[in-house]
């Protein structure tokens, strides 16, 4: 009895001191915040809450606006610009703003180069490309004023070329990147330093996914883990590394032992744990219904099946923002359906594209919120001193009339003056709008690019795939995100922002023939004119047209023969659309209903045309033929 009532005893402390880290954590994390948005009334508030620690002497000299050292400025910018919870838009003005250059120019300030070196990668990962370069500019000059033959500034100046790697990276030059990441693993190497070596590890990787090296990937991730163990602190790419390895040994399979331990390791972090979860979820979809690691991780988070985990996660993952929460869905969906619940499997794919077009439109709609705001602080600040004048015009008026003539022609300049700044103003609102139609363009291109790491991955996988219907399978999951990548890069190689679908579909036909080069005589007849989607009609419509011509691929069309496909899209006399699709094969059998089809191809067919606010009609006449009405988006809008 004593034994267990000191059991229980020690239970409880453990539990009350995790509550306790939790609210001081959560007490630093408001203090930070406050801060940042120079709050510091309610800052003190919380402040006062934290339990001693160096890092509160550091937030209360913030606080009390007293100098910092350069060390301790790194300390609170990088905790808080690593927070996924706080826009670094916010925490880069803070750095402008109070972080300013050191004053000696005889030695270089290490925890300085930093500070704006952490700037650059954050905004460049962000995307915000124009930016990140200005400030890098900056640092180089910053590096260029020291010594050349300094160990610190050589090391710098190595760490500060991981800019030049990420553009490489974003032109797809493989070539130079590559070579720009080796040299300088090199040269750590050299100069010893193990966590510049992780550093341009890491970049590395990025072109290797780019080569499909998929073995080469993953080696010089494990390298670099292997020398985080040697530093006594681990580096900011710790992380990210086995996060990368975790992706790479799901792919490629047979490693489920080590994918547990490094999601594990991040499960073990309080800060990451919540970014496991979708991780978790991946390597479910990989393990069989009876293994014995599936049912250690149902025991773990204490449900009986698949879809109680999956809905777990969901709850657990609320907190994340809606980028991050994509991927728990996403990897959710694919998990269900490895284990045979195909419709909750496409539940959660809807919510999956619903969270995609919420980000882009989030997105989008702050810039231009952000832009209108701008605009009207610029025009009330101009009315303020546009009032301003006049009150002092009308005193001169009052006290030297006599000088009328003289007031008279400082109006007149004045007038000429607002004139030039109405037309600098008018150029610097053309000049935001094409940033903002760049910005748009920038999206479709970066969405069009993670559609091909997708089908590059997809490749790889299906190249240690034996089994035919396995295969297939994952050669249909490919096209169809090839279908829907040659939607973005329609949309951004096209300054009207719609597609032209006589080009996608003939490029979409070119597409699934390579694929299919054993059917050599196959006569195609595209009909369509003048026929333009945006996005949120082109994705599925690419999608119905990419299954249904798969279909006529693999059961319409015999080998050494005259293989026909005519396909016709038409706007009808009522405003509506009609896509018709028809092949020479044997057709489908006579008591076959389209719409109670089992296959997944069929049935994504009828859910997205349902999703159209259409109809489809098969028939068999001189082969299969489907016939599908639909409505664009602005006639949807309409009906709902």
């Amino acid at each position: 009895m004593k034994f267990l009532s000191n059991f229980f005893a020690l239970v409880f402390s453990i539990s009350l001191l995790a509550q306790a880290t939790s609210k001081n954590t959560s007490y630093i994390y408001k203090t930070e915040e406050f801060i940042l948005f120079n709050k510091m009334d309610s800052a003190r508030y919380y402040l006062k809450n934290i339990k001693d620690s160096s890092y509160k002497d550091v937030l209360t000299k913030l606080v009390n606006n007293e100098e910092l050292t350069y060390l301790e400025y790194y300390e609170y910018t990088s905790k808080i610009g690593n927070r996924k919870s706080v826009n670094f838009n916010e925490v880069s003005d803070y750095i402008d703003q109070f972080v300013k250059k050191p004053k000696s120019s005889k030695k270089i300030n290490l925890n300085y180069f930093e500070i704006k070196w952490t700037q650059v990668f954050k905004h460049t990962d962000n995307g915000n490309l124009e930016t990140a370069s200005k400030i890098q500019k900056e640092l180089e000059s910053y590096l260029n004023s020291f010594d050349a033959t300094n160990v610190d500034v050589i090391k710098a100046k190595i760490k500060s070329k991981t800019h030049q790697a990420v553009m490489y990276l974003i032109q797809e030059d493989v070539e130079n990147g590559k070579k720009l990441c080796l040299s300088n693993i090199a040269k750590a190497k050299e100069l010893k330093d193990k966590k510049l070596q992780i550093t341009f590890l890491y970049h590395l990787t990025d072109f290797l996914l780019i080569e499909g090296k998929l073995q080469e990937y993953i080696d010089v991730s494990e390298e670099s883990l292997k020398l985080e163990e040697e530093l006594d602190f681990k580096s900011s790419y710790y992380h990210g590394t086995i996060e990368h390895l975790i992706n790479a040994y799901v792919y490629k399979r047979g490693h489920n032992e080590r994918v547990i331990n490094l999601i594990d390791i991040l499960y073990n972090n309080d800060v990451r744990r919540i970014y496991t979860y979708s991780l978790y979820a991946q390597l479910v979809s990989e393990l069989d219904t009876n293994s014995l690691l599936l049912k250690q991780i149902l025991k773990k988070f204490e449900v009986k099946n698949v879809p109680d985990l999956i809905k777990k996660f969901e709850v657990l993952g609320k907190d994340l923002n809606s980028n991050d929460f994509y991927h728990i869905v996403n990897s959710g969906s694919n998990a269900l359906a490895a284990h045979g619940y195909d419709e909750l499997a496409l539940n959660y794919k809807d919510k999956a594209i619903i969270i995609t077009r919420k980000v882009y439109s989030q997105d989008l709609s702050e810039s231009l919120a952000n832009y209108k705001t701008e605009q009207a602080v610029k025009e009330k600040e101009k009315e303020v001193k546009h009032a301003q004048e006049k009150t002092k015009i009308y005193s001169i008026f009052t006290i030297l009339a006599v000088v009328l003539l003289f007031i008279a022609l400082l109006v007149l300049i004045k007038i000429r003056k607002q004139s030039k700044e109405l037309s600098e103003k008018n150029k610097f609102i053309e000049e935001a709008l094409k940033e903002k139609e760049l910005l748009v363009k920038e999206v479709h291109h970066r969405v069009k690019n993670n559609f091909q790491i997708v089908s590059s991955l997809l490749e790889l996988q299906t190249k240690g795939i034996e089994d035919e219907k396995a295969l297939e399978l994952a050669n249909e999951g490919k096209n169809r995100v090839k279908s829907m990548a040659l939607i973005h890069q329609k949309l951004y190689q096209n300054e009207s922002g719609l597609i032209d679908f006589d080009e996608y579909i003939k490029q979409l036909i070119k597409e699934l023939s390579s694929l299919y080069s054993s059917y050599k005589n196959v006569n195609t007849i595209v009909t369509s004119k003048d026929v333009m989607f945006d996005v949120d009609t082109a994705i599925p419509l690419g999608l119905i047209i990419n299954e249904i011509i798969t279909n006529s691929y693999k059961y319409a069309f015999q080998k050494n023969e005259n293989n026909n496909l005519k396909i016709s899209l038409s706007k009808e006399a009522n405003e509506d659309y009609k896509l018709i699709i028809e092949d020479n094969g044997p057709g489908l059998s006579d008591n076959f209903d389209v719409k109670k089809a089992k296959s997944l191809g069929l049935r994504l067919v009828n859910r997205l045309v349902k999703q159209l606010h259409g109809n489809l009609i098969q028939t068999n006449v001189n082969g299969a033929k489907f016939e599908i009405s639909f409505k664009d988006s602005n006639a949807r809008q309409l009906v709902n």
